[in-house]
This record gives C-alpha cells, sequence and structure tokens, in this order.
C-alpha cells in the first residue's frame, strides 16, 4: 500500500510540475521558452543562406555515410536569441547520414547567426536542412 501512494504521488508531482509545451507558431509574452517557425524576421547565417549552404556542403564529409541510392534526412536545430545553436536533431533512416549532419552542424555551431525577431525583439527560431543524396557506385 506504502508503494502504491508514493507511485501516485510520483505521478500527481510529475504532471503538475511538468512544462507546458507551446506550439511554434504561438506567440508568447515571454518569448522566452517559444520556438518560432514561421515568422517574417528568420534567423540568418552570416552572409545568407548561400552562405550558409557552400559552408555546409564543405564541412560535411559524404565518404562517411554509409548506403547506396537516394538518402533522405533532415537536421533541425534551435538558434537561440543570442544567435547560437542549440537542439540539434536529426530526423531520417540513415544512421550514418544522420550521424554526419549532425557532426556537421556542431561544427558549424561556433558561427553566430543574426537571430530571428519579432518587433524588434530576439527570439528562438527552429530551422531546418532538408538533404537527399544520391550515393552510387
Amino acid at each position: 500500500m506504502k508503494k502504491l501512494l508514493v507511485f501516485v504521488l510520483l505521478i500527481i508531482s510529475t504532471k503538475i510540475f511538468s512544462q507546458e509545451t507551446a506550439s511554434p507558431n504561438q506567440e508568447n509574452a515571454t518569448g522566452d521558452s517559444t520556438i518560432y517557425e514561421d515568422i517574417a524576421d528568420k534567423a540568418e547565417f552570416p552572409g545568407g543562406i548561400d552562405a550558409f549552404r557552400n559552408n555546409f556542403s564543405k564541412t560535411f564529409k559524404i565518404g562517411k555515410v554509409n548506403g547506396r541510392g537516394k538518402i533522405k534526412s533532415e537536421v533541425r536545430f534551435v538558434v537561440d536569441q543570442q544567435g547560437m545553436i542549440t537542439d540539434i536533431i536529426t530526423i531520417g533512416d540513415n544512421k550514418s547520414m544522420n550521424k554526419e549532419m549532425e557532426r556537421t552542424v556542431k561544427a558549424m555551431s561556433k558561427t553566430k547567426w543574426i537571430p530571428a525577431k519579432i518587433n524588434g525583439q530576439p527570439v528562438k527560431f527552429r530551422f531546418k536542412l532538408p538533404i537527399t543524396i544520391n550515393i552510387e557506385n
């Protein structure tokens, strides 16, 4: 009975103290925890998106990716209010591709971005980069 009571209290406290998740496009008065995706003044890599793509392609090592044919993956990360990259996540079926994309973004994370803004105030912004490569042998 004592174990059951402890378990129930644990579940209730977890529910009470858990954080509320905000939708990505929801505007928050504090702006600290909300991560935006679709806003007019997006986060920008110094030199623009072409500079980011060029830097990414120079840093990415295709030789570390195992597999054949068309390989798709997506890397997502957050550019915080200071312009730093955080919360890197990769999505895709090929683990070696995901790992290399994550390594590449981590290597590029030393470069400070221009943060996204809403009403002139910097906010967190989720950046998504889908990549498709075709490996032929």
